[in-house]
């Protein structure tokens, strides 16, 4: 009957706040539940199902940007970023994919599924921070390479890019090793102490990275608009992948980041606001880690051979460093000066 309310089970979007975490962990399923209204249960599954084809559309992606550079392509540095962004986001977006499957058909016992489903979190949680961080160190690398292009070429460290990218893992490996230990140490006296420790932890990842990545590509988008005016070039193919990812970054998945400081800070939402919102910010957060292939694709792609080139000729283009003069194209290059 419509405008009758209806229980729904629901899954994160109530299990991120500290009130939602206690029922989640005190349940016998994976979320309370919650009475809505019929609109907003159609809302809220149309966005789930959206979110889980975006999830299998860039795992499909990411895993060929993966092999392609594994196997296909000769690394350069940002190559080697690249890599690791792509296994960053596959990450995450598989243990997204497992959250969402376990939220609307449990194939687990109780307990169990609620364990996997907590552990896909913390999962989760390490991936989108190893990727924020990534995506820092790729437009902090190519705004110095600007800035000082002199240094950059002839006494950057060879391995840079390599050790940079194997800090950053143990980095976000650290942060979410520290949060699970004092969730697990301060579970019985005080379940809030879980949301606390990654509060401050998400604070201090957003407080630093994020600042980091809107400074370096603003520099890098001013001196590409300078250099184009300038010399008449087009804007380097790398320098257009580096910023439309992190566009695509700080608009679809920010808001993911930004709803821990609005359940923190701003108590007393509606259930019927933060579950919409927490909604639509998991499948901007599915739609940004799945963007980057698309992006390569876009960018490394000739209109003339947009079909017709393969798959590694295209990536090769996207992320190669040399400058394009106006009406030209420089063959496809992928220096091999890091393995």
């Amino acid at each position: 009957m419509p405008g009758r309310p209806i229980s729904l089970q629901l899954g994160s979007c109530a299990s991120s706040s500290p009130e939602g975490m206690n029922n989640t962990l005190n349940s016998s399923s994976l979320a309370p539940d919650l009475t809505i209204s019929p609109t907003v249960t159609w809302v809220y599954f149309s966005v789930t199902f959206l979110a889980m084809v975006t999830c299998i559309l860039g795992m499909a992606g990411n895993s060929m940007v993966i092999w392609l550079l594994s196997f296909r392509v000769q690394r350069s540095p940002f190559c080697v970023y690249v890599l690791n962004l792509a296994v960053a986001d596959l990450l995450f977006l598989l243990c997204m994919a497992s959250m969402i499957g376990l939220e609307t058909r449990p194939l687990l016992t109780a307990n169990t599924s609620i364990r996997v489903y907590e552990g896909m979190r913390r999962i989760k949680y390490f991936a989108y921070t190893a990727s924020l961080s990534l995506l820092t160190a790729i437009s902090t690398q190519r705004c110095l390479s600007v800035l000082f292009p002199i240094w950059y070429k002839c006494h950057r460290p060879q391995r840079l890019s390599s050790v940079v990218c194997g800090a950053l893992w143990a980095l976000a490996l650290l942060m979410n090793f520290l949060a699970s230990f004092f969730c697990v140490r301060f579970w019985h006296p005080s379940e809030n102490q879980c949301f606390q420790v990654d509060m401050v932890l998400s604070s201090l990842i957003l407080g630093i990275f994020m600042p980091v990545m809107i400074l370096s590509s603003t520099i890098l988008l001013i001196q590409v608009r300078k250099s184009t005016l300038l010399w008449r070039r087009r804007p380097r193919r790398l320098f257009v992948v580096i910023l439309a990812s992190v566009l695509v970054f700080l608009t679809c998945s920010l808001p993911l980041g930004i709803y821990w400081f609005l359940l923190y800070w701003v108590g007393g939402l509606p259930k019927v606001v933060s579950l919409l919102y927490i909604c639509l910010s998991r499948f901007s957060s599915c739609l940004s880690s799945s963007a980057n292939p698309v992006i390569y694709f876009l960018v490394g792609s000739q209109k003339s051979h947009r079909l017709q080139e393969s798959l590694g000729a295209v990536l090769r283009r996207a992320l190669r460093d040399e400058p394009e003069l106006e009406g030209r194209e420089i063959p496809s290059v992928c220096t091999n000066d890091e393995i």
